[in-house]
């Protein structure tokens, strides 16, 4: 896994029953499509809840966070060896 840590622009739907999808993020100029969420969890930071999205796009597996406190979506993590 390489360490990215880049704040990211994040296309995400929202269910009715308040449930977050990232759909395509924009990172380095590329437009990346999520073809899958693979598993997605939740942490805490005193008064932030932190959504953590591990995703596969272009073949790379990556994981995404959403800050609500901020409102940031960043890139955490790279794992291209899923090519």
């Amino acid at each position: 896994m390489i360490s990215i840590g880049e704040n990211i622009s994040v296309l995400a739907s929202f269910s009715s029953s308040y449930k977050m999808k990232p759909l395509r993020f924009k990172w380095s100029g590329r437009l990346f499509d999520i073809n899958e969420i693979t598993y997605q969890w939740v942490t805490k930071d005193g008064l932030k809840t932190i959504y953590h999205f591990s995703v596969i796009a272009g073949g790379s597996l990556y994981e995404l966070t959403f800050d609500t406190h901020s409102l940031i979506w960043r890139l955490e993590r790279l794992d291209t060896q899923n090519q």
